[in-house]
C-alpha cells in the first residue's frame, strides 16, 4: 500500500546526471499532483532535506506522484512547507496545432487567446500531465517551458 501524498512531500528523481528533487505543491482535481522539480543535481542527500525548497524551480509538472512512489520510479523523502512563490498555483498554457503544424490558438488555463504569447507567457508550464520517462528527460536536460515547442 502507498503511503498517501501530502502537499510539501519532497520527490527524490535519480538521474543518470544525479539525484534531483521536486516538491508536490498542488493537487488538482483532475491533473492529479503539482511538482515543482528544483534546478541542480547533487551528490548527496542534503543533511535538512527541507532546504531543497529554497532552490529555483527548474520547471513545474502534474505528475501521477502516487503511482510512481508506489512502483519505485521516484522516492518521497520528506515533507518541509511550500515557500510562499511556489504556493501560487501557476498559470498553465496549452495549445493546439493546425494542419500545417503551427501552434494557435493558444488557451492560458482557462482562457482563450487570440494573439500570440508573450515572453513572460512563454514561461508559463505546458498543461498536462508527464510520465517518469518524460519527467527525468525533462530534468537531465534542463527544460524550461519557455523553449517547449520551439
Amino acid at each position: 500500500m502507498t503511503k498517501r501524498i501530502k502537499i510539501g512531500d519532497i520527490i527524490q528523481i535519480l538521474t543518470s546526471k544525479g539525484v534531483c528533487y521536486a516538491q508536490v505543491t498542488h493537487k488538482h482535481s483532475r491533473y492529479g499532483h503539482l511538482l515543482r522539480v528544483f534546478d541542480g543535481f547533487r551528490a548527496d542527500r542534503p543533511k535538512n532535506i527541507g532546504e531543497v525548497v529554497t532552490s529555483p524551480v527548474l520547471f513545474s509538472a502534474f505528475f501521477p506522484v502516487p503511482k510512481a512512489v508506489g512502483e519505485g520510479l521516484v522516492a518521497n523523502v520528506g515533507n518541509s512547507s511550500v515557500t510562499d512563490e511556489n504556493s501560487v498555483f501557476p498559470i498553465f498554457r496549452t495549445s493546439a496545432r493546425d494542419r500545417d503544424g503551427r501552434r494557435g490558438p493558444w488557451w492560458l488555463w482557462k482562457m482563450m487567446l487570440t494573439r500570440g504569447l508573450s515572453d513572460e507567457e512563454m514561461r508559463y508550464p505546458v498543461r498536462g500531465i508527464i510520465s517518469a520517462p518524460l519527467l527525468v528527460e525533462r530534468i537531465e536536460k534542463g527544460y524550461r517551458a519557455e523553449t517547449h515547442d520551439l
